[in-house]
């Protein structure tokens, strides 16, 4: 690990389907080292997986972008994915972060997937609200004056001792 006693990868590719999951399990493999528990690492790669297939499919620009640390001081796994989105789809995207994170996770679920059998799109829009109750984290969005979208995740972990 770092002088600064965290961990990080980030990396950066174009919008492709076929990226995703290389990704999901090289992230899985990095955040495995570290943590005390294969399973958390499996949960975590679920959500990477999840993020990415969203900013692939809706990306409006050329890259995406992930940034996963892990930060044994504060017992925590941060991660952030980014991609540009069309400016269209901001209300939405804010409409359905602001949803996931009121109230229970677990009943947000619910009432989320019994409306998703009733879309007639073809969006669940239960990503995020899968997110937040099967790993139970924190979920943070930003979306900047350049449409710039950022999805964070914050997931408590037990950190194993600095590996060499």
């Amino acid at each position: 690990m770092s002088d600064t006693g965290h961990a990080y990868v980030d990396i950066t590719f174009g919008p492709r389907w076929k990226y995703i999951a290389v990704t999901r399990n090289y992230v899985q493999s990095f955040i495995a080292i570290g943590l005390a528990g294969q399973s958390k690492a499996d949960k975590i790669a679920m959500a990477v997986s999840e993020l990415l297939e969203n900013a692939v499919k809706y990306s409006a620009g050329e890259e995406t972008r992930i940034r996963l640390e892990v930060r044994p001081a504060d017992k925590k796994i941060h991660v952030a994915v980014s991609n540009k989105t069309d400016p269209a789809r901001e209300e939405e995207l804010r409409k359905i972060y602001e949803r996931v994170n009121a109230g229970d996770p677990l009943q947000t679920f619910i009432e989320m997937m019994r409306e998703a059998t009733m879309r007639t799109d073809g969006k669940s829009q239960l990503g995020l609200a899968r997110i937040r109750h099967e790993l139970g984290a924190d979920i943070g969005l930003d979306i900047s004056k350049d449409h710039l979208v950022t999805i964070t995740l914050d997931v408590d972990v037990e950190v194993e001792g600095e590996h060499e």
